[in-house]
């Protein structure tokens, strides 16, 4: 099937490694080509267009790869390297082929005014077609006064003003998974280490997020703000009937939320998933079921996951 197109996929600047290095992330085999991971991050118009043009991808949106400027706790920092990333990434989809690429902005989180500012820069560049959104992966990392890392979450008030912005521009934002902190690693992961990341740990964390992000109300302050979720919706969709039942709002008056809503309510209009890296028919079918078909696009989430086998098995699906 041709014309698809890919909205969670890696990308990186060598100065990303400095600050975490992802080799970890995924199993050997899975990255097409040589190099490894480091140069499938580093690519744009060899293998990962190759691999794009045999299986049908017609445009691929680029991402900076987990935890970019969300895993830098100090501020300047952070705003830095997303600042790089960002041009870099512009540069890199205004040199491929034409209408291949788009990108998502790396946001530095500490201050939301900064991350505004850096978004309305970025979605200057409109007019050459490059930036469609922004991609935040989940919490941003800052240092308390003992020196100790902490998480900053985008469901506090100060964070309006960033999202006043988003929803000004009509820019979709992309919430997508990282790391622990050390001292959550430790409390929650110790001793069971394989399940940190993306077996379990990503979609726990993310589905706090964004959860606590329509809870506290912002969906409702902002109705134009869309924001998306990958990995067929970090498990929300299949908890959908648990997650409503349980939000009773005699036992939490004081929650944010619309009281006359339910969380399904915003899937399709504000809320919207992806399929990257959960290749399961059955899942698929099961979100179809409860958020809508048109809640759902498709993705990858290369290089972490394969290019052929996401797109084999989405054709598949389709033709079923």
């Amino acid at each position: 099937m041709h014309g698809k197109i890919a909205l969670e996929e890696a990308w990186a600047i060598p100065d990303s490694f400095t600050h975490y290095d992802p080799s970890t992330l995924a199993p050997p085999g899975v990255i097409g080509g040589s190099g490894g991971l480091h140069a499938a991050l580093l690519d744009v118009s060899g293998t990962r267009l190759t691999q794009m043009d045999a299986n049908g991808i017609d445009l691929m949106v680029l991402s900076h790869t987990s935890p970019g400027a969300q895993g830098v706790a100090d501020p300047s920092a952070a705003a830095a390297l997303a600042r790089r990333a960002n041009d870099a990434l512009a540069d890199a989809v205004l040199q491929a082929p034409p209408h291949r690429f788009a990108a998502f902005a790396a946001l530095s989180m500490h201050d939301p005014a900064e991350a505004a500012e850096e978004l309305r820069r970025c979605w200057g560049m409109e007019k050459k077609k490059v930036f469609v959104g922004c991609l935040l992966n989940d919490f941003q990392s800052v240092r308390d006064a003992e020196g100790n890392e902490q998480m900053l979450f985008y469901d506090a008030p100060r964070y309006d003003a960033f999202w006043r912005v988003a929803e000004e521009l009509g820019c979709p934002v992309y919430l997508h998974p990282r790391a622990a902190t050390p001292l959550v690693r430790e409390q929650e992961w110790a001793g069971r280490p394989w399940l940190e990341f993306s077996a379990l740990g990503y979609a726990n964390r993310v589905s706090v997020h964004v959860l606590g992000i329509v809870c506290a109300g912002v969906l409702d302050r902002f109705p134009g703000l869309r924001i998306v979720v990958g990995h067929m919706g970090e498990h929300i969709p299949y908890d959908l009937y648990r997650i409503d039942h349980k939000l009773n709002r005699a036992r939490f008056p004081d929650m944010p939320m619309r009281k006359d809503r339910l969380v399904r309510d915003y899937f399709g209009t504000q809320l919207f998933i992806t399929t990257s890296g959960h290749f399961s028919t059955p899942a698929l079918l099961c979100a179809m079921q409860e958020i809508g078909a048109h809640s759902i696009m498709f993705s990858i989430d290369y290089p972490y996951e394969s290019i052929p086998n996401g797109c084999v098995w989405f054709d598949e699906s389709c033709q079923d």
